[in-house]
């Protein structure tokens, strides 16, 4: 009898340790998942591999000749335009993110010294090459044109800076903005993704606003990095359970210091009063188009939008007229306040 009871207990005894081990191997390997998401979606490991074979953001042999040629438009431009190049530290971040946050980054400017600027700003995965191709668009109607450096560009992976989504990078702009002595200049940034969304929240924080900026282009941005980046990591992966989630909130707080869903950028852009362009591509099924329509939606100074034909990146290949037309109409806008 007693014995019965006593391999009874001793059957429970390891059926709760069995269950406690499994809960434990489970909570591990969702913190080792969370782990190589933040690798990869803030210190870019692995990330080409992964950016290069996603849906919307593969290219076909046609699509990539496109993207090629217009890369190739831009350097021949770059190149034969007089340039001089310069460098700047970050210093204002580290109020915010400490001294951690602090870097040293370069930038390439083409100046007649005409008092008008803007300054061209890449998105997640990409350089300088990717935004120079719309430098002579500005130029030939009487911009100088900056395109600076932008946190993680040209790291190596073992030693990267992460890329933070804006969050970080508004704060480099307005470094960059007072360092190469543009505040007295009207003032345009236009940006991809992550470059318009720190160009969004620049124009949006009060503690900044001596920047100047007097008009943004916004080409395909998200709408809010917390929620957002759980849609993509379900599109990507195919996961998403709550604890994942709930790990990767706490290495991006623990790591760089904020949480991803108080990122807003439809709050940001009910902040600011200047002149907006929203540019989406109606093909592009890696960004939804309709996260770029909320932040314009949001946008509380006089706005354009303009829904271009293309996917996720070859807008300025494949709808080029277009986009240059909605860009002259968002100029006159600037240029009439």
């Amino acid at each position: 009898m007693n014995r019965g009871k006593h391999e009874k207990r001793n059957f429970w005894l390891l059926l709760a340790l069995a269950v406690v081990a499994g809960i434990g191997f489970l909570v591990w390997g969702q913190f080792n998942t969370a782990s190589t998401l933040f690798d990869l979606g803030f210190l870019r490991r692995n990330a080409a591999e992964v950016m290069t074979s996603a849906e919307g953001v593969k290219l076909g042999e046609e699509e990539q000749a496109a993207c090629d040629a217009m890369v190739h438009e831009g350097e021949v431009w770059a190149e034969n335009t007089p340039r001089t190049q310069g460098t700047w530290e970050t210093s204002t971040i580290t109020k915010w993110f400490g001294e951690r946050a602090r870097l040293r980054l370069n930038y390439e400017s083409w100046s007649k010294s005409r008092g008008r600027t803007v300054i061209l700003l890449h998105g997640f995965m990409q350089s300088e090459a990717d935004v120079r191709y719309w430098a002579s668009f500005w130029w030939d109607r009487g911009w100088d044109v900056l395109i600076p450096q932008l946190r993680g560009d040209g790291e190596a992976v073992e030693n990267a800076v992460p890329s933070t989504y804006g969050v970080y990078e508004q704060f480099d702009l307005y470094d960059l903005i007072q360092a190469a002595g543009l505040t007295g200049d009207t003032l345009v940034i236009q940006g991809r993704g992550a470059g318009a969304a720190a160009a969004i929240l620049l124009a949006a924080n009060e503690d900044l606003r001596d920047a100047g900026v007097d008009g943004i282009v916004a080409e395909s941005v998200y709408a809010n990095l917390g929620a957002d980046t759980q849609v993509m990591v379900k599109k990507l992966f195919n996961l998403g359970n709550p604890l994942l989630l709930r790990f990767l909130n706490y290495q991006i707080r623990q790591k760089l210091g904020f949480l991803p869903e108080s990122v807003d950028l439809t709050k940001a852009a009910a902040g600011c009063g200047i002149p907006g362009l929203f540019v989406w591509g109606e093909d592009d099924t890696f960004l939804s188009p309709e996260l770029t329509e909320r932040v314009s939606a949001a946008w509380a100074g006089e706005k354009r939008t303009a829904s271009l034909r293309g996917g996720h990146r070859l807008l300025w290949a494949e709808s080029g007229e277009d986009y240059q037309a909605a860009l002259a109409d968002f100029l006159a806008l600037v240029e009439k306040g």
